[in-house]
Formats: C-alpha cells, sequence, structure tokens
C-alpha cells in the first residue's frame, strides 16, 4: 500500500497532466501471457537522489544559473493501477531503475530553489529486472550490471525530457542530525540539515524487451516521475554509491559500516548540504505511463508548499544561518 506521501504526489501528478494515464501491458518476469498485467503507473521504494554541483556551482548558495548533474536510483515496491492503488506482483521486488540528468537553477529565495531539467550532462534512464535482486541501498550497489550484480536484465532504456522537469527544495530552520536515521546508523559521521522537495520528470523511451512489454509502448506514450524528496533518511539507508551514463560506481557518502562493495569518499561532507559539495537527498517516487502533451504549468514553490500543507506541515521555512 502507497504511504500518504506517495498518494500526495501520485495526485498532484495526476491533476498537473494534461491527459489522463494509459495502461501498459507488462509481464514483471519476463514470463509467458499467463503472467501479463494492465498496469498504469510504478510505485517505487523510497530511493536515494545526489546533487553534484557542475564547475563552480555550489549546493550551498545555489545563484540563479547553476548547474548541478543528478544520479537516482531505487527499487520497485509495486505496480499501480488507474486509481493508484497496487496491482499485480513486481517480479519479487527485482526491477530497479537507474537515472541521470541536468538541472539549473531558475528561481531561488532564502533557503528555497527550483531547479529545472535542462539539455547536455550524463542523461539517461535505464530499468533493470534481477532475476537474484541485488540491490542494497546502503551501499548503493546492485541497482544495475556492478562486482555485486551480474545478471540483471535491461529491460527498458531512455532519456530524461529537458523540457519536462523541474525540482524544488527547501531547507528548514532545523539544527543539523544525523544523516542516516533508518535503523543503525551506518554513517555515524555524518550529519544532515533538514530539507523537503519534489520533482516532476519526463522519460522519453527508446527501447525496451518485448518479453516484459509484450504490448510494446504506443506512440506518443511517456514515463513520467514524480517524487517527494526529504534529508535526512528516514525510509531507507543512504548509498555509498551511484552510478553513472557509462556504468561506473561513482562516490556518494562513501564509506559505511555495512559490508560488501562500497565507494569510499565522503562527497557530502560533516553535514549534508552545508559543506558538500554534493547534496544527498532521500527519494520517494511514482512514474505513470502518460501520453505526451504539452509541458503543464512547471512546479513552483507554490506547489511545493501546496504538498507541504496537505502533509500537515505548518513550520514556517526559514533562513539557515551556520
Amino acid at each position: 500500500m502507497m504511504s500518504l506521501q506517495r498518494k500526495l504526489s501520485f495526485a498532484i501528478a495526476s491533476m498537473m497532466l494534461a491527459t489522463a494515464s494509459h495502461a501498459i501491458i507488462i509481464n514483471a518476469d519476463g514470463g509467458g501471457p499467463g503472467s501479463a498485467i494492465d498496469v498504469k503507473g510504478l510505485d517505487w521504494a523510497p530511493g536515494n537522489t545526489l546533487l553534484t554541483p557542475v564547475g563552480n556551482a555550489s549546493i550551498l548558495t545555489h545563484p540563479l544559473g547553476n548547474v548541478f548533474q543528478l544520479y537516482a536510483h531505487a527499487s520497485l515496491g509495486g505496480f499501480l493501477d488507474s486509481n493508484g492503488g497496487s496491482t499485480g506482483n513486481p517480479g519479487s521486488n527485482g526491477w530497479t531503475y537507474i537515472a541521470g540528468y541536468q538541472q539549473q537553477v531558475v528561481s531561488t529565495v532564502g533557503n528555497s530553489v527550483v531547479l529545472g531539467t535542462i539539455r547536455g550532462g550524463d542523461n539517461f534512464f535505464r530499468l533493470y529486472f534481477d532475476p537474484t535482486p541485488d540491490a542494497n541501498m546502503g551501499n548503493g550497489t546492485g541497482f544495475g550490471p556492478d562486482a555485486t550484480n551480474s545478471d540483471p536484465v535491461l529491460i527498458l532504456s531512455g532519456t530524461v525530457n529537458p523540457s519536462a522537469g523541474q525540482t524544488a527544495i527547501s531547507a528548514r530552520n532545523v539544527p543539523p542530525g544525523s544523516l542516516d536515521n533508518f535503523g543503525s546508523g551506518n554513517y555515524p559521521g555524518v550529519k544532515s540539515i533538514t530539507a523537503v522537495g519534489n520533482d516532476t520528470l519526463g522519460i522519453t523511451v527508446e527501447s525496451l524487451d518485448p518479453r516484459y512489454f509484450p504490448g510494446g509502448l504506443a506512440a506518443g506514450l511517456n514515463l513520467d516521475f514524480h517524487t517527494l524528496f526529504n534529508a535526512p533518511f528516514s525510509r531507507t539507508d543512504p548509498s555509498s554509491c551511484f552510478k553513472n551514463g557509462a556504468g561506473t560506481l561513482i562516490n556518494g557518502v562513501g564509506s559505511n559500516t555495512l559490508g560488501g562493495l562500497e565507494c569510499g569518499i565522503n562527497t557530502v561532507g560533516r553535514i549534508n548540504g552545508i559543506n558538500g559539495p554534493n547534496l544527498i537527498l532521500m527519494s520517494d517516487s511514482s512514474a505513470i505511463f502518460t501520453r505526451v502533451a504539452p509541458v503543464p504549468e512547471p512546479i513552483s514553490l507554490a506547489l511545493l508548499g501546496v504538498g507541504l500543507a496537505a502533509m500537515g506541515t505548518r513550520r514556517n521555512l526559514l533562513k539557515i544561518k551556520y
């Protein structure tokens, strides 16, 4: 069952779309016709997003025009029907995605910032099925092929549409606390600001595996992502590694107390969001198959406020000073 936040994201996204979502025939594990189901969306388990400054861009001050490279990954929580409810079996949770794209600061007010998706950079989207799921959120490995995961199947690939995505993030006037508040703190030396946000992304599908999408994708269909962001992490672990478009593991939060393969360099600093250079956020996403249409009104700080109000957030967003 989707969380309240995820339901909110799905509802806001649905209202923003210019046309209705469309069902897609999916075989979760690439099986025969008997296992096919109609799916209108994908409900992702809590994941990770990393923002990396490009050139002289700054996570802390984020002036207009600053450019950031973003990387993201997550495992599938379940398939969604037209009402946003669960349907079918997500292939024993063997579906994962990795993505990369660039965004540029288009608005900044105090500690609140809006970024718009732009062309260029490391731009990719890859959806995998793993018959023996190896995804490890704490290490950030197993979301695609790497030294821990030799058998994932690339079932859909594409790029992030530069004309159909924005991100809004606001920090709150709360003293930094532990970055990892999910179970045992696996990064005991790393703290984080408190921040919330949301974003939309349009994925242009370029190839797919017909064993998993036996009906194909009709002309004019996209996969549209809608995400809520939070820091610090409360529902999953921050990731030690991410993966770029070349398939290489890159550093996120760096060394942790978990076993297994991990990246060794901390890129978010002693306080995530303050002395990075990078910023890491917990992500909670849904994605729906939609017919391509003119871009709706972009996300704004006003929309961010609507989402926060609906989640019961009543505290003012104030500029943090250190």
